[in-house]
């Protein structure tokens, strides 16, 4: 079991991860992602990256990534390629932030490889560091554009794409609920953004009950998006391996729910029916289970 990488941190399961672990590995056939159309935004870096190999690994029928740098982009689409030759991998340059682009980047993709079952709303960035009073307005406006109104956006232009049975998982972070420590400071905006994105998640699940919808902590990883970020690092394939398995049908007990990467899916499998029929991984008042 790997250390919790800080003081105020505590774990649902017993065991936690800081790496994938076979029970979540994309060979697993339990877990074969074969026939599925998988999309996922800001996919040219880090962990959408790595969830578009992991995917691959799994047997996807397509995997089509969308982000800002076609460079990127580029660069991404080959290692996905490499890790699945049968895997029809295809990128669209989109910017979340503008509801044409990511629109017209995933009408493309439906366009050539047919509506989209499993989607990754993974596009994200990680403000400036400070304090509320004396922040940067155009700095917290940023972070709003990109982490909730990206969010907003992808999930309007993904709804009249969607497959029968399609599976949607939200990168989102688990800044968006716990409280303010010591070891992580200054945080504010990226914690009010994650947490007002997740919440309008929970209101589109509401909404759509046919469309299989879970949120996740995705660890603390090195990437691009938190390269000075001083404490331990998960790694990118973590998150990436835990998305696959979060896709399956062994997973379907998560729907509506928020989950860390970190936790173990085996532990989690096993309380299956107490999780399912709970509040339990909701995001509410502790204390009102309403």
């Amino acid at each position: 079991m790997a250390p919790l990488p800080l003081p105020g941190f505590s774990s649902f399961t017993k065991s936690w991860h800081s790496e994938p672990y076979p029970f979540i590995s994309p060979t697993r056939p339990e877990l074969s992602a074969a026939g599925k159309n998988v999309v996922i935004t800001g996919g040219g870096t880090g962990i959408g990256q790595a969830t578009g190999i992991a995917f691959a690994q799994a047997g996807a029928k397509s995997v089509a990534i969308v982000g800002r740098r076609l460079e990127c982009l580029e660069t991404s689409a080959k290692d996905i390629q490499a890790a699945n030759p049968l895997t029809q991998v295809l990128f669209e340059t989109g910017d979340v932030t503008k509801l044409e682009s990511i629109s017209t980047a995933l009408n493309n993709i439906v366009d050539k490889l047919g509506k989209i079952d499993i989607f990754i709303a993974n596009a994200g960035m990680l403000p400036k560091a400070g304090p509320v009073h004396g922040y940067d307005e155009a700095q917290f406006r940023q972070g709003l554009e990109i982490n909730v109104i990206g969010v907003f956006n992808s999930l309007q232009a993904f709804l009249p794409l969607a497959a029968q049975g399609a599976k949607v998982i939200y990168v989102g972070s688990g800044i968006g609920h716990w409280a303010p420590m010591a070891e992580v400071p200054g945080v504010f905006s990226y914690a009010a953004a994650k947490a007002a994105a997740l919440k309008m998640v929970d209101y589109f699940a509401f909404e759509n009950p046919h469309i299989d919808i879970v949120s996740i902590q995705p660890g603390i990883i090195a990437t691009g998006i938190n390269p000075d970020l001083s404490v331990g690092f998960d790694t990118v394939e973590l998150p990436a391996h835990f998305m696959v398995w979060l896709a399956s049908e062994e997973a379907g007990f998560l729907k509506g729910k928020f989950v860390w990467a970190n936790w173990d899916a085996q532990e989690l499998l096993a309380r299956a029916k107490e999780i399912e029929s709970t509040m339990r991984f909701r995001v509410t008042l502790n204390g009102v289970h309403m």
